[in-house]
């Protein structure tokens, strides 16, 4: 994937998929409801004031730590080898990636999906 836009939309609609409100009982067609409701499960669940001020106040860091968790309404893929996978079909390694690019792609993984769901956050006015 050499263009970006097209990287971006692959990564966009990746995060938009693993948005599962299911078992919450709340309908979500739309990527902003899908987003919204993300977004107020995470502050729910794992953005509370006592988590915030553990991160001194950085919520990407405290939405980081909230996915690697596994929320049941974020099924971000956390196998190393189904990142690796990903990581490959993206082209962000090449398919005979040494380990120190594979531990790299590891490495960032969680930073990568927290930064670009707050991308999406902001795009649809969910947060500032």
């Amino acid at each position: 994937m050499k263009d970006r836009k097209q990287f971006n939309q692959v990564v966009r609609q990746y995060i938009i998929d693993c948005i599962d409100s299911e078992n919450y009982d709340v309908v979500t067609t739309t990527d902003a409801e899908k987003l919204t409701f993300l977004y107020q499960t995470f502050k729910s669940e794992g953005g509370s004031p006592e988590k915030l001020r553990y991160y001194k106040g950085n919520e990407y860091k405290t939405f980081e730590n909230w996915i690697q968790g596994l929320p049941s309404s974020f099924n971000v893929d956390f196998e190393n080898y189904r990142i690796i996978e990903i990581a490959k079909q993206w082209e962000s390694i090449p398919q005979a990636a040494t380990d120190r690019q594979e531990d790299k792609i590891l490495e960032s993984w969680f930073n990568f999906i927290t930064v670009n769901t707050f991308k999406l956050f902001r795009k649809y006015k969910i947060v500032n």
